[in-house]
């Protein structure tokens, strides 16, 4: 899965490819023991890669400063209330839904909650 590292990046692809996107909020470094759980989880199974993959949907893994150092307002521009946060747009670049940690929830639990909030199988 060759995820994508830079938020302008991501949108653009986004854009210029009219597919879905999928980015998640993670602590820029390993300071974020969330993002870290979360990476872990995703490590321990494909499925949320494999779901990505089959369905086309671009990714990215955005890294973000911690609350005091961002400068950019990354967290006002998306609304990020605690990280990791995802984020979800449709091919068309409306926001479908947004989520933070799945408390005991694994990889499945991510593709389970993009098919929840994806709007473009209806």
């Amino acid at each position: 899965m060759n995820w994508i590292n830079g938020i302008e990046e991501a949108l653009e692809a986004r854009e210029s490819q009219q597919k879905r996107l999928l980015m998640i909020f993670k602590g820029n470094g390993d300071w974020c023991p969330w993002c870290n759980k979360l990476d872990a989880l995703l490590d321990e199974s494909p499925a949320l890669e494999e779901y990505l993959e089959t369905e086309g949907i671009l990714a990215g893994k955005i890294g973000i400063p911690r609350k005091p150092d961002d400068a950019e307002g990354i967290r006002e521009r998306f609304g990020i209330t605690g990280i990791p946060f995802i984020v979800f747009y449709a091919d068309d670049g409306r926001l479908e839904g947004t989520t933070e940690f799945i408390d005991g929830g694994d990889a499945q639990s991510y593709v389970d909650w993009i098919e929840s909030v994806d709007s473009s199988g209806l």
